[in-house]
């Protein structure tokens, strides 16, 4: 069952649209104030005394549209563009939906074997782990000769990581 989220807290439009550049129906209308640290627009609750800053492309969703974001969805931009705010742009979906589109669009992050920044092994070593395992050395041997744990050696074994290869 989602969680229930609390309604949007009141913004005046006003003040929020002057913070939008807008431009033609089919193009992007970019947030032009603050951001979060990973790029999406922000915006502070017109509450007395709230410190609490909202999603700049929700709340253009919710006030182009009359009424709060229904409760487990999300508010997701058809565009890729994090900063925009057109609301022609702009619809409501799940969490799966929103990860579903990133993967249909080629916008996930390729972070298998390699080309993972925290991985400890290469792919010549994988390989050599499953040789070695198929002629009857330990998960243990092996995780203390390459430098890491146990379990990574059986996730590897058992293909669960470094499927690629």
């Amino acid at each position: 069952m989602p969680v229930a989220r609390k309604a949007t807290p009141a913004v005046d439009p006003e003040r929020f649209w002057k913070k939008v550049e807008r431009g033609g129906e089919d193009e992007c209308w970019e947030w032009t104030a603050g951001t979060f640290g990973v790029g999406y627009g922000k915006i502070r609750a017109d509450s007395p005394n709230s410190r609490r800053c909202l999603l700049a492309h929700r709340v253009a969703w919710v006030l182009s549209n009359g009424r709060d974001v229904p409760s487990g969805l999300q508010v997701l931009h058809c565009c890729d563009n994090r900063l925009c705010c057109n609301p022609a742009h702009l619809f409501v979906g799940t969490h799966v939906d929103n990860m579903r589109d990133m993967v249909e669009k080629g916008r996930s992050p390729k972070t298998a074997g390699e080309a993972n920044g925290f991985h400890r092994l290469t792919i010549e070593a994988v390989r050599e782990i499953r040789k070695e395992y198929a002629s009857g050395q330990t998960q243990q041997v092996l995780a203390d000769r390459y430098g890491v744990t146990r379990q990574q050696i059986s996730l590897i074994v058992l293909r669960r990581r470094w499927k690629h290869i």
